[in-house]
């Protein structure tokens, strides 16, 4: 797992306005809220009192008020007010919690979990710019988890061969064969586009089914994908002919090395009316279905070290890309030590480094996850 990252915490929507909203990522778990103005606030979750976790406590004047003993966190981390010491005492410096940056775009909340300062974060991504556009494109969100690693689930989706054999409604298992496509690394990914042959027409159902029925048989399917690291997400843009296209966007987001989580939308621009989405929405989850069938048996459960021990094709070079970008941040120091954090979590709670503990090193109670090369 890597720090100094973007990632989805939930939906914007899953921030409640009376109380906060409590998210586990990284292996560590956070607290989330909206301030006085309106705006996010991430806090690392654990009080620095007790323990107890902020995001089972109440919202009281824009603070998240502990659930254990009514210990009050500001926006900004620090603790406003110890109600057993009284209203007239000011908490010290010391009684604080970590604060995380967050944006909100494309209807979700995106925190960075790291401490670089602003100057230095990279940008999220702008990987969907139809979000807005709702007279062309009818958006549907989806979101599920799954008992996999985020490198493994990420894998999954830029792995063009697969379909073939896993997804009844889409792969073509009568012509298996990729061509190659050349793929074009960007700062932080990459993207490729490919033709590939059409599913036959019975393995389509419902509208979609007549839709693609009226233009007479399909001989292929063209196909963008794209993915940055920055955010862990992905674009995919099948187009089954002209005019008629559909965009799966989504992000991932580790909730631990061994369990990840999936928040997405899909967009597309034909059968625009909301009566469609049932049948659209049962499709997703058919995909989702058989992915998992197979990915959650997936040996081993991390990814190797090295590409020797997988042997792969030149028909996996997404997936190559993605393992290199990986290997990059995490030779920035980035890597969380999952080893060690789990080893040390039994005594002690650890948690993500934030931009705060730059800014001032020194006086926390918690001490940070270890990484990868750092003592």
């Amino acid at each position: 797992m890597l720090i100094n990252n973007w990632y989805v915490a939930c939906a914007s929507s899953d921030i409640a306005t009376d109380k906060p909203t409590r998210v586990q990522m990284l292996g560590c778990h956070f607290v989330l809220f909206r301030d006085a103005a309106g705006a996010v606030s991430c806090l690392a979750d654990t009080c620095v009192h007790r323990g107890a976790a902020l995001g089972d406590g109440e919202l009281v004047e824009h603070t998240v008020a502990c659930p254990y003993h009514g210990w009050r966190f500001g926006a900004d981390g620090r603790c406003t007010l110890i109600p057993a010491l009284g209203p007239g005492v000011v908490p010290p410096k010391r009684a604080r919690v970590d604060r995380y940056p967050t944006q909100e775009k494309y209807g979700w909340v995106w925190t960075f979990l790291g401490d670089l300062p602003e100057s230095q974060r990279p940008a999220i991504p702008d990987l969907f710019p139809e979000f807005d556009d709702t007279v062309h494109w009818r958006r549907m969100p989806y979101q599920f988890e799954a008992n996999a690693n985020w490198m493994r689930f990420e894998e999954n989706s830029l792995d063009t061969a697969h379909t073939n054999f896993v997804h009844r409604q889409f792969g073509a298992k009568r012509t298996p064969k990729l061509e190659p496509y050349p793929i074009e690394l960007t700062e932080w990914g990459a993207r490729v586009a490919r033709e590939k042959p059409a599913p036959q027409q019975d393995q389509k159902s419902g509208e979609m089914a007549r839709l693609l029925a009226e233009s007479g048989p399909r001989r292929s399917t063209q196909v963008s994908l794209e993915f940055s690291l920055v955010g862990l997400c992905h674009r995919i843009q099948p187009t089954f002919r002209e005019g008629m296209s559909q965009i799966s966007f989504t992000a991932r987001t580790p909730i631990d090395p061994w369990r990840s989580r999936a928040i997405g939308w899909q967009a597309r621009n034909y059968l625009l009316e909301p009566e469609h989405d049932a049948e659209r929405m049962a499709a997703i989850q058919l995909a989702v279905e058989e992915d998992l069938r197979v990915l959650e048996k997936v040996e081993p459960k991390l990814t190797p070290r090295s590409p020797t021990q997988e042997f792969l094709t030149e028909t996996d070079g997404m997936e190559v890309a993605f393992r290199k970008v990986v290997a990059r941040s995490a030779a920035a120091g980035n890597e969380i030590d999952i080893d060690r954090f789990e080893q040390l979590r039994r005594r002690q709670v650890l948690v993500i480094p934030s931009p705060g503990r730059r800014e001032e090193p020194g006086n926390w109670v918690h001490d940070t996850v270890p990484l990868c090369g750092k003592a």
